[in-house]
C-alpha cells in the first residue's frame, strides 16, 4: 500500500522519479523482473540497497528488506466472527489485484483467511474501507506526520476508469495510492473496470459513499482519470454515475458544503492530474527522557501501544544528543558499539533519526545501551575511513595549541589580526623570497619548495622579534584605532607590553618586558648604561608591543586565517569542532595532500581551503583541487574562505564545481569573519578625508568691504 511500482524505462531516472522515492521514504529497492544491471544502477541512483525478489524472505543475502512484518502477524480482529476481508484472484483482472492485492496465507496461519469475493462489484465498495488485505497489512503502519502542499479541502475523489488489464491505469493507481496520505489526509483513490459504469448497480452509490467518508466536497467532487479510454468513455461513465459536469472547468477549488449535502456530484476529466506529493514520517511516535552520560548509557525505550508485536521492526531515535552529529554510518555504529547485539544488522541514519533493526522480542528489549561520541572522536573517525592515513600539519598543529591555550574568538574584534600580522618577524617568507630572488625568480633543481620550507622553518626564525608602538603599528592608523585591539591581543597572551632601548654603546635595540623594567635603564646585551625609547617629542617614555615567540610563528605559518574561520563557524554553532589543518594520504595514490579546515560544523561534515587573498582562488585549476579533495574525504560542506572579499565570478566558479559533486557551498570571506572592519575603516577614512573651503560669494566680499559698527563688549 505504501510501496511505489517504476517501470523500468527511458525516463526511470528523471528526477520526478527520485523526488517520488525520496517522499515515498524508500528503505530498499526491490528487483520484480527488470534486468539486473539496470536495477543496479537505478538503487545507486538512489543511494539504496538493491534485492531481488526471490530473496526477501530467503536467510541470505541480509539486508533492511528483512524487518518488515506479514500482515497475519500485525493485523488484529481476523478470524471467525469478525468483518470479512477480501482478497483478488491471482488469476484474475489486473485491476482487482491492484485494488485487493494477493495474499497466501502460511500453513500454520490460524484465524487470518482473506477470501475472493464471489461477485468482482463487492471490490468497489470494499476499497473505500478497510476490507481489503491490503489495508489489513496497513495495521501498525502509521504515520506520525503528514502534510500536502495543498489543503485537504482541495483533495477530490480520484476515480480511475480503465480497461480490466491496463498496465498503465493499475500502475498510476497504485502509485497515486502509495503516495497519499494513509492516516492523516484522506484522499480516496478508486479504481473500476469500463464495465462497472454499464452493468454494476452500485457503481454510482460506490462514488457517492468515498466521497462522504472524505469528510469534504470541493468543486469538482470527482476527478475522472484513464490511461486506456477515451474522454467519450469517461464521460458516458460519468453519466451512469449520476455525475454532473463542472460548469467551471477550471481545475479543483473550494466551496463551503457538506459531504452530505443533496445535489448531484459534479465531476472533471482531467488526463494531467497528479496528486500533490507531500512530507510526512513513518510510524507511532513516542517521547521518552533519558539520562545521558560521558560513555554508554542505558536507554529504557518506552514503545507505543501496538495492536500485536510485530516480528521485525525499524526502531528510529531522535532527540538533542544526536542533533549535531554527522549522518555518517560510521557514526551511527559509533553511537551504537555497545549495544550491535542486540540486531543483527547495524545502525544507520535515517533523516535525522537513528535506525535500528531489530527483531521482537529481543533479550532485554526495549533496553538500549547507546555511547554518543565526542566531537574529536567523530573527526578522527571520519579523516580514519576517508585516508590511509593522516596527521595534523605544520600549521594545524599550532593552531590546536593557539586554540587550546586561548580564547580564539579575540582574533574577531576590530584590527586584531592586522596588528598580529604587522608585528609579526619575518622568517619563512622573507627566507623563500629571498631564495626566489637570488636563484632569478625560482627555486634551484635540487631544492624542492616543500624542502625550501622546511629550510626556512629551521634557519629562518634567526631573527630578533619585531616591536612597534601603538603609533607605528599599522600604517594609516592612529594609535587610538590600534590600541584596543593590541590590548585584546595581549589579554589572551599573544602580544607582550614593554619598552624599546636603545643602546650606545653596541648599538643593538632591545625589547625589556614591563615587569622586567628598572629605576635604571640598562642593556641586556653589554651592560650599559641606556635610554628607553621615547615619544612625543621625546618628552614620554614611549610603551611598544612584541608578540609572544609561539604566536610569532604562529602568524608567520599563516595559522591566523585558519583560526579566524574556526572561531566564526563556532560562533554559529558551539558544537562545531574542527582541525586547522590535516596533512592526508588517501588509499589510490602515495601523494600528500594538505587540507586547511577539517571537521563537524552543524551536523555536516565540512572540509576546505582557507586563503589570506582572494586573488590566490584564481590561479589556474585551484577551486577545482579544492572540491575534489573536499569531496574525497568524504565531506558535506566545502568551505572557501579568504580574509578579504572573494569575488563573485570565483564564488559561481566554486558554486557550480560543488553542484556537481553533490556539496554544499559555504563561502566565508571579509564580512564573516572580520566583522564591523568595512564600517570601521570607512569611518576612518571620513575622519582623514581634509574638510573643502567654501569660496566666498561675491556678495560677501563686498559686504566685508563696508566698515561696520564697532564691537562692544
Amino acid at each position: 500500500m505504501t510501496e511505489p511500482i517504476i517501470e523500468v524505462a527511458s525516463d526511470d531516472g528523471s528526477g520526478s522519479t527520485a523526488r517520488m522515492v525520496s517522499v515515498a521514504d524508500v528503505q530498499a529497492v526491490v528487483n520484480v523482473d527488470a534486468d539486473a544491471s539496470r536495477a543496479s544502477l537505478l538503487a545507486a541512483s538512489w543511494k539504496l540497497p538493491l534485492v531481488a525478489i526471490g530473496d526477501m524472505e530467503s536467510a541470505s543475502p541480509m539486508g533492511i528488506w528483512e524487518f518488515t512484518s506479514r500482515p497475519e502477524s500485525v493485523a488484529p480482529g481476523m478470524g471467525a466472527g469478525v468483518d470479512p476481508c477480501y482478497r483478488a484472484d491471482p488469476e484474475g483482472p489486473l485491476w482487482a489485484v491492484a485494488v485487493a492485492g494477493i495474499y497466501d496465507p502460511p500453513k500454520d496461519s490460524t484465524g487470518y483467511s482473506p477470501t475472493v469475493p464471489m461477485q468482482l462489484t463487492t471490490l468497489g465498495t470494499v476499497q473505500a474501507s478497510s476490507a481489503t488485505v491490503l489495508m489489513k497489512g496497513m495495521a501498525g503502519f502509521e504515520e506520525n506526520w503528514a502534510m500536502y502542499d495543498r489543503h485537504q479541502h482541495e483533495m477530490p475523489v480520484v476515480v480511475v476508469v480503465a480497461e480490466p488489464d491496463s498496465l498503465a491505469d493499475c500502475v498510476w493507481f497504485w502509485n497515486a495510492r502509495a503516495m497519499r496520505s494513509h492516516s492523516h489526509i484522506d484522499m480516496p483513490i478508486l479504481l473500476f473496470p469500463e464495465e462497472a459504469a454499464e452493468h454494476w448497480l452500485n457503481f454510482a452509490n460506490d462514488i457517492r459513499f468515498a466521497q462522504i467518508r472524505s469528510k469534504v466536497r470541493p468543486l469538482p467532487d470527482v476527478i475522472l482519470v484513464s490511461r486506456s479510454l477515451s474522454d467519450d468513455a469517461l464521460h458516458s461513465a460519468a453519466a451512469r454515475a449520476d455525475l454532473v459536469a463542472d460548469p467551471d472547468g477550471s481545475g479543483v477549488r473550494w466551496i463551503m458544503r457538506s459531504p452530505e449535502a443533496d445535489g448531484s456530484l459534479t465531476y472533471q476529466v482531467d488526463r494531467g492530474f497528479e496528486p500533490e506529493l507531500f512530507r510526512r514520517r513513518w510510524g507511532q511516535a513516542k517521547s521518552n527522557s533519558f539520562h545521558q552520560f560521558t560513555g554508554p548509557s542505558r536507554y529504557d525505550v518506552v514503545l507505543p501501544a501496538l495492536p500485536r508485536m510485530p516480528r521485525a521492526a525499524l526502531l528510529r531515535l531522535r532527540g538533542e544528543p544526536f542533533d549535531k552529529l554527522p549522518r555518517k554510518d560510521s557514526v551511527a555504529w559509533m553511537i551504537t558499539a555497545k549495544g550491535r547485539s542486540k540486531s543483527p544488522l547495524p545502525a544507520s541514519w535515517h533523516g535525522d533519526h537513528l535506525q535500528i533493526p531489530v527483531y521482537v522480542p529481543w533479550l532485554g528489549f526495549p533496553e538500549l545501551t547507546l555511547s554518543i561520541p565526542r566531537p574529536h572522536e567523530v573527526v578522527s573517525q571520519l579523516l580514519k575511513e576517508a585516508t590511509r592515513s593522516n596527521a595534523p600539519s605544520v600549521p594545524g598543529m599550532i593552531g590546536l595549541t593557539v586554540m587550546e591555550q586561548s580564547d580564539i574568538s579575540a582574533l574577531r574584534d576590530v584590527l586584531v589580526v592586522e596588528a598580529l600580522a604587522a608585528l609579526k618577524t619575518e622568517r619563512t617568507e622573507h627566507f623563500l623570497k629571498e631564495l626566489r630572488r637570488l636563484n632569478a625568480g625560482g627555486y634551484p633543481d635540487w631544492l624542492p619548495l616543500e624542502a625550501a620550507k622546511e629550510l626556512a622553518q629551521e634557519f629562518g626564525g634567526r631573527q630578533e622579534r619585531k616591536f612597534r608602538s601603538a603609533t607605528n603599528v599599522l600604517s594609516g592608523w592612529t594609535a587610538l584605532d590600534v590600541t584596543p585591539g593590541l590590548e585584546t591581543a595581549c589579554a589572551q597572551g599573544w602580544v607582550e607590553r614593554g619598552l624599546g632601548l636603545d643602546c650606545d654603546q653596541c648599538r643593538l635595540h632591545s625589547f625589556i618586558p614591563l615587569h622586567a623594567t628598572s629605576g635604571s635603564a640598562v642593556c641586556p646585551a653589554c651592560s650599559a648604561p641606556a635610554l628607553y625609547q621615547r615619544e612625543n617629542n621625546k618628552k614620554a617614555v614611549e610603551v611598544v608591543y612584541r608578540l609572544n615567540a609561539f604566536i610569532d610563528r604562529a602568524v608567520d605559518n599563516g595559522v591566523l586565517p585558519h583560526l579566524l574561520v574556526v572561531a566564526a563557524l563556532k560562533e554559529i554553532d558551539p558544537f562545531t569542532y574542527l582541525l586547522p589543518g590535516v596533512d592526508v594520504v588517501f588509499e589510490s595514490d602515495d601523494v600528500k595532500q594538505e587540507v586547511d579546515v577539517f571537521g563537524i560544523h552543524e551536523g555536516k561534515v565540512l572540509a576546505g581551503e582557507v586563503k589570506v587573498k582572494a586573488d590566490e582562488f584564481s590561479k589556474n585549476g585551484q577551486i577545482a583541487r579544492d572540491v575534489e579533495l573536499s569531496q574525497r574525504l568524504g565531506a558535506d560542506i566545502h568551505l572557501m574562505a579568504a580574509t578579504d572579499v572573494i569575488d563573485d565570478a570565483l564564488q559561481d566558479e566554486a558554486r557550480e564545481l560543488c553542484e556537481s559533486a553533490g556539496l554544499e557551498l559555504l563561502v566565508l570571506h571579509e564580512a564573516q569573519l572580520r566583522p564591523g572592519l568595512a564600517e570601521h575603516r570607512a569611518a576612518r577614512d571620513r575622519r582623514q578625508k581634509p574638510t573643502p573651503t567654501p569660496r566666498p560669494r561675491r556678495g560677501d566680499a563686498r559686504a566685508s568691504s563696508t566698515p561696520g559698527p564697532e564691537p562692544r563688549l
